[in-house]
């Protein structure tokens, strides 16, 4: 792709964006005392944008919701299989409730059981019964909690997918880079 957007292959390859302002420098030869790694520097910028930006931001994203598509379809095809049991087993909302990483924090448990669960195979229908069945709050309005659910599958179906997207459309777009 470097030679596409005219760019230097050996600094702008796309995989090398962590060579930008802001990341660290990880090779064994630049590491601290302190076992750190110094930040990458920006030495010069001309404050232009890359020409190709919106180009190569368009064309990353396509490539990696194809991907995400076609790995929705290989999980979608695994889910039939009779093998998927066991893989589900251990997989439930309590675990991820009870987890020293969630601790205090029992929606983002439960966004984290979702992103799992969908990772995993997971029918909608049996993570929205896990919600159902261990509903957070003690209010016991109804279209309160169906919101609640609705909300915490949809923010889980698109952690993925967005997370890496801003990500990417944050280094290739900046101006300031």
């Amino acid at each position: 792709m470097p030679v596409f957007y005219d760019a230097d292959p050996s600094a702008a390859d796309w995989r090398r964006f962590g060579r930008l302002p802001g990341f660290t420098n990880c090779k064994p030869k630049y590491r601290k005392p302190d076992g750190l790694f110094p930040f990458v520097r920006l030495k010069s910028n001309s404050g232009e944008q890359y020409p190709m930006a919106e180009a190569f931001a368009q064309e990353v994203t396509k490539l990696y919701e194809e991907r995400e598509q076609q790995r929705e379809e290989r999980r979608i095809q695994a889910s039939l299989s009779p093998q998927r049991g066991p893989r589900l087993s251990n997989l439930s909302l309590e675990r991820f409730r009870t987890s020293i990483k969630y601790q205090d924090r029992p929606a983002a448990a439960d966004i984290a059981f979702c992103v799992a669960a969908y990772a995993n195979g997971m029918i909608e229908d049996c993570i929205e019964r896990a919600l159902e069945d261990d509903y957070l709050s003690r209010d016991p309005s109804t279209p309160k909690r169906a919101a609640y659910i609705r909300r915490t599958m949809e923010k889980a179906r698109r952690w993925p997918s967005d997370s890496i997207i801003a990500s990417i459309r944050l280094v290739i777009l900046s101006p300031s880079l």
